[in-house]
């Protein structure tokens, strides 16, 4: 009687065609995925510049606050660097710590890049040489490390911003706010950056999309910036403080963008 069916040949034969194709859309969709992430991690970076102007709006152009080592009173609360905070999404939305919360809805998610696969809730963070301090009359930030000491003041000598209006050098379609800080090293919400030379590194840029960060700037466009030496690019916990790695591009690329000189000492 005849049967039909495959020879074993024949399903080693399929088994093999498939394995192939496989093995080419594989890459593929590996690659939509991240460019799928890459779409969710600029939009929510949009949403969260959307909350900062809305915030400012509100409060007669002031930023938000955003002090050094602190997690309450802040644009965002939670220290990322702390194992019961870095997963308590309510920090996120709580208003006494997230100042912009009321402007995010009920939105925990924005605040991290669908990239990063730790258990972070959050991924973003804000340049230190923007905000405000949390006091009863807002200031503008001190943006402690930009003169790599952590004694900066505001504009002496570099440029601090506690307002959009404040944003004349560089303009804000020059000037980020928000990055994707690196899942290793990333603590409370602000970003620290030093402007001085030789080039030196505090925190670190995340390399979520394929060796870039998403760069989020005060006039709400975003930019997905690819990091170019080996230097910046860290896979592990990095101890605190300021790490000299003298000509890096990638941070005279961010000093650019992270203040500019006064014209008074």
């Amino acid at each position: 009687m005849h049967r039909n069916g495959f020879t074993l040949i024949e399903l080693l034969v399929t088994i093999a065609i498939i394995a192939i194709l496989a093995a080419l859309l594989f890459p593929v969709l590996s690659r939509a995925k991240r460019t799928a992430q890459g779409v969710y991690c600029v939009n929510n970076g949009k949403q969260l510049m959307v909350a900062m102007h809305l915030y400012a709006a509100d409060s007669a152009d002031w930023l938000p606050p955003n002090p050094d080592w602190q997690t309450t009173n802040m644009w965002v609360g939670g220290d990322m660097g702390n194992p019961t905070q870095s997963t308590n999404t309510a920090l996120l939305m709580d208003p006494t710590r997230s100042r912009i919360a009321p402007y995010v809805g009920r939105s925990a998610g924005v605040f991290k890049c669908p990239s990063d696969t730790s258990t972070h809730v959050r991924t973003f963070s804000m340049s230190q040489a923007v905000g405000t301090k949390p006091a009863p009359s807002a200031t503008a930030v001190d943006g402690p490390w930009l003169d790599g000491t952590h004694h900066h003041k505001p504009n002496h000598p570099w440029r601090t911003y506690g307002k959009f209006a404040d944003m004349v050098a560089p303009a804000p379609d020059s000037l980020w706010m928000l990055i994707d800080e690196n899942q290793y090293n990333i603590s409370d919400g602000a970003f620290a950056l030093s402007m001085r030379l030789p080039t030196e590194m505090l925190d670190w840029p995340g390399t979520y999309h394929n060796l870039a960060a998403g760069i989020h700037f005060a006039d709400a466009h975003t930019e997905i910036h690819k990091w170019v030496d080996p230097r910046t690019i860290v896979n592990e916990r990095v101890s605190k403080g300021l790490h000299s790695l003298p000509n890096n591009v990638d941070i005279v690329w961010l000093q650019q963008r992270t203040s500019a000189l006064t014209t008074t000492p």
